[in-house]
């Protein structure tokens, strides 16, 4: 199968985010989205190992290689939006202070947080690591900005164009969370941050792709996707069909 991104003015979503979980947990699979920067590309979460064969592949139709790839802006550390960063070798590493704080507590034992890989350090080390407080201006139309709540040290992306589109991480997961302006994962922080964050987001802008959903437009209290639905679970159940959808 062909992945096939979406398209928001020169934002690419290269893999889209799924809003789904089982009875063992959250399916991991976050949106990962590209645009261009600085006559290469600014990555914005990198998925994990099970997303590496698609991930190679799509960028290859795009006909950009892993080491064109000069930024890479990660939401925060859990594994799904951050293992692959080893593939992008060239790549500045943009994130909070705070998240880089949070992820060295959580591997000294201070506190809990079951969706952070181990060795953080060792995924790290040999990138260039820029960290930020509050908010960092990129250029003149790209900003990263703090919005804690899913983790202490979550951030999103504002791209000025047409209209403002805010790449939101985990702070927005999926439309569900927008609507509600709730979130329903909370590592070590307060219900408040997480809605205070959502409110921040829908003020800053009008076409929203969120962590593990389609993206959407919010216009007059309505939410307009901007993309269908691309996959699906199949499973193999004896007796059903190998490989039959569930």
């Amino acid at each position: 199968m062909i992945n096939k991104p979406i398209t928001i003015e020169d934002v690419q979503i290269i893999l889209g985010g799924i809003p789904a979980r089982t009875t063992r947990g959250f399916l991991g699979y976050c949106t990962v989205s590209l645009l261009p920067f600085k006559g290469k590309w600014l990555l914005f979460d990198t998925g994990h190992y099970g997303d590496r064969g698609i991930l190679l592949s799509t960028l290859k139709n795009l006909k950009i290689s892993p080491e064109d790839i000069n930024y890479v802006i990660l939401s925060h550390l859990h594994y799904d939006h951050c293992l692959n960063l080893p593939l992008f070798p060239h790549a500045a590493v943009i994130l909070s202070a705070k998240e880089l704080q949070y992820a060295k507590e959580v591997s000294s034992g201070q506190r809990v947080d079951t969706s952070l890989p181990d060795g953080i350090d060792y995924l790290l080390k040999n990138h260039k690591v820029q960290t930020f407080n509050s908010e960092l201006e990129l250029n003149s139309e790209i900003k990263v900005f703090e919005t804690p709540g899913h983790t202490p040290g979550s951030i999103a992306l504002q791209i000025k164009r047409t209209n403002n589109i805010v790449i939101c991480g985990d702070a927005i997961k999926n439309a569900w969370e927008f609507t509600l302006g709730v979130s329903d994962m909370l590592c070590n922080c307060p219900p408040i941050d997480a809605q205070k964050s959502i409110e921040k987001i829908k003020a800053s802008g009008e076409i929203f792709i969120p962590g593990h959903d389609r993206p959407f437009s919010y216009k007059e209290g309505k939410i307009e996707f901007l993309g269908e639905i691309d996959w699906s679970i199949s499973a193999d159940l004896y007796p059903r069909k190998k490989g039959e959808e569930i």
